[in-house]
């Protein structure tokens, strides 16, 4: 019996892993805006690498959900797919937007002090509304600075029916891995030759072929799983090795190791997760873990900006000022806020019209939407 044909469960584990992808960004960005100091401490100073980590985790489950619709793609099935995606994106993406754009009339208005005005300017906002800021139209990022990798997701989901295609292709489970493997290898050598560094790859060219080097590593990984029939599987050794991974991920940044190189670890967390119902798949499907899996999108589009505003607030000669205790209250609270913020979002905002939305422009053939309203909430 084919995949497409099966009730497909949701992978609560990989829910859960995206509130670590969301939180190693939060942290790096909350001491940028409320410093203590943490940014100098090993897998913090990495915190940018989370973004990876959804980019790996977005090409495993797109793949897992969507793979037997769009590996034969009609025009109809496209567009249904690009509507998904884009509820899933957008409504957040427009409500944070319009939300600074008051923020910023506001304050002219009053003569407040934001801080980089130039991170504000309007000619911006149009690249910013087709999502589009990160393919090389502007050469900087401004407003909500952690969309461009939402911009390069939608450029992403524009190759996934690609994607899909060449990898259907390939039946051979060891040539899927060889795949994975030469997906972040490829990307690894580019950002070598061209220079570039991880923490700055916002914009195109280089933003593209981070997200491409990624989202493949995901999609391929994904179908080897499911070529091997091992999805949540009963092995001891994947979750093991799930458990090796993420500890070497924690560790190895504050011995110099390279970005690619943890980006892989990653890529063998998640595969192994994936492939394992052990304790570690247990933990990350722990509800605390799988509630902030689902707010996890949520949370890394408001994150900066209520960071910016606390920033404001906690000046970092006030925080200098502060006992280290106090300062490392602050800094919780500020962390507090964010999931506050992303919590109310979630709710008010992504939940409601990601459902209400969902089948305006129709539904996938019957096996297909089997399988994405089941994982609609990992997706």
């Amino acid at each position: 019996m084919s995949v497409a044909a099966q009730s497909k469960p949701a992978i609560a584990s990989l829910t859960g892993i995206r509130a670590l992808a969301a939180f190693l960004v939060l942290f790096l960005h909350a001491d940028q805006n409320i410093p203590i100091g943490i940014t100098h401490v090993g897998v913090v100073s990495r915190g940018y690498l989370g973004v990876d980590l959804f980019f790996l985790l977005s090409g495993f489950i797109l793949t897992y959900v969507y793979f037997d619709s769009m590996e034969r793609p009609t025009g109809r099935k496209f567009a249904i797919f690009m509507w998904h995606r884009f509820i899933r994106l957008y409504p957040v993406h427009i409500a944070v937007l319009a939300a600074l754009v008051i923020v910023v009339l506001a304050a002219g208005r009053l003569g407040l002090n934001l801080r980089s005005p130039e991170a504000f300017t309007f000619d911006a906002l149009p690249w910013q509304v087709l999502l589009v800021h990160a393919w090389g139209v502007t050469d900087q990022m401004s407003w909500n600075v952690p969309s461009w990798s939402i911009s390069a997701e939608w450029f992403a989901y524009l190759c996934f029916p690609l994607v899909a295609l060449g990898l259907r292709c390939i039946r051979n489970p060891a040539m899927l891995l060889v795949v994975a493997v030469a997906s972040l290898g490829t990307a690894a050598l580019i950002f070598s030759l061209a220079g570039w560094g991880l923490s700055g790859a916002w914009i195109a060219p280089s933003a593209l072929v981070r997200i491409t080097g990624s989202f493949v590593c995901g999609a391929a990984l994904c179908r080897y799983a499911v070529l091997q029939d091992a999805l949540e599987s009963r092995s001891a050794f994947n979750d093991a090795a799930a458990m090796a991974a993420l500890a070497a991920f924690l560790v190895l940044p504050s011995f110099g190791t390279p970005d690619y190189v943890l980006i892989a670890l990653l890529a063998m967390f998640i595969a192994c997760l994936a492939m394992s119902s052990g304790v570690t798949a247990r933990l990350f499907a722990l509800a605390p873990m799988v509630w902030l899996g689902e707010i996890s999108y949520s949370l890394y589009m408001v994150h900066f900006p209520v960071l910016r505003a606390l920033g404001i607030v906690f000046r970092p000669e006030r925080l200098a000022a502060m006992a280290p205790l106090a300062a490392a209250g602050v800094y919780c609270l500020c962390i507090g806020a964010c999931i506050a913020c992303a919590a109310a979002l979630y709710y008010l905002v992504e939940r409601p019209l990601r459902v209400r939305l969902r089948n305006v422009v129709g539904e996938m053939p019957h096996d297909a939407v089997t399988a994405s309203a089941i994982a609609a909430r990992s997706a």
